[in-house]
């Protein structure tokens, strides 16, 4: 389970309890229209399956690593970051659905922008058979997140504008500007690390092309922990006004849903 090659992107994906979806995420990822990457996975020290999961899979590709405790997301984060060896980092969590053409595209578009230092893209959301009938239902109707092409400070202000699992960045850029996950957002430390970018002085973009289905299986964090995560945006969101020196006004969830989410018949190709 490793490859010698140096790879052209490494796709870091840090594991913890997944034994549910880990093996469908990997899948997603060895299906890629491309070759030319590493699958990095940490598992976190996890209680359940997802590490005899992992290792059913054997694929030249794909490097294993494990902590002995628990360490967190921004550690786990910041360590696949170190142990990488691609060009570019591709962000994925452990329950969410690659595109084939994800990592080819992305790449792709950075290798003709040299001027934008991490790029996303839209995503699709989806529940699986596991979540009750209804919600199920309402999910799967096609609902797209649809984040900006050209990202700015005055969207980054209303919430984060790179959904974290459908990010490929530029490693060494990101390295050279000391910009890595900070557990003090924890669980928004996705957030803050785009708004470090854009301290950074770094462009951002977003593909306009799903990419990604995101799972939304109901033990996501953004619902079992909502009260840590508003507290975690709102930290975000102050060191925003502070970095441009500007009071910080509550701007609704409600509202970047509305701006952002469609169904797919309403997006125009």
């Amino acid at each position: 389970m490793f490859t010698t090659a140096k790879p052209k992107i490494s796709v870091c994906v840090p594991v913890y309890n997944a034994a549910p979806f880990i093996a469908d995420t990997i899948a997603s990822v060895l299906r890629q229209d491309m070759d030319d990457f590493e699958l990095l996975l940490l598992d976190d020290a996890s209680t359940d399956e997802s590490g005899v999961i992992i290792k059913n899979f054997d694929d030249r590709r794909i490097r294993l690593f494990r902590h002995d405790y628990n360490q967190g997301i921004a550690a786990s984060r910041n360590f696949l970051v170190e142990q990488a060896r691609g060009e570019y980092i591709a962000v994925l969590d452990n329950d969410d659905i690659c595109l084939p053409e994800r990592l080819r595209l992305q790449a792709a578009f950075l290798d003709s922008h040299p001027d934008i230092a991490m790029v996303g893209s839209w995503f699709e959301l989806f529940a699986p058979s596991t979540v009750v009938w209804w919600r199920r239902r309402l999910v799967n109707l096609g609902w797209v997140w649809c984040h900006p092409l050209f990202p700015t400070w005055q969207d980054a202000k209303k919430g984060n504008v790179i959904m974290h699992p459908t990010a490929m960045y530029r490693r060494q850029t990101f390295a050279d500007c000391g910009i890595n996950y900070d557990s003090r957002y924890t669980p928004a430390e996705d957030y803050d690390l785009v708004v470090q970018a854009l301290a950074a002085g770094l462009k951002l973009a977003n593909i306009p092309q799903v990419l990604l289905r995101y799972n939304l299986h109901g033990a996501n964090c953004s619902l079992t922990r909502k009260k840590q995560m508003k507290t975690a945006d709102t930290l975000v969101k102050q060191k925003i006004a502070g970095i441009l020196s500007c009071p910080r006004r509550y701007y609704p969830y409600i509202l970047v849903m509305l701006r952002k989410l469609r169904l797919k018949w309403m997006i125009r190709k």
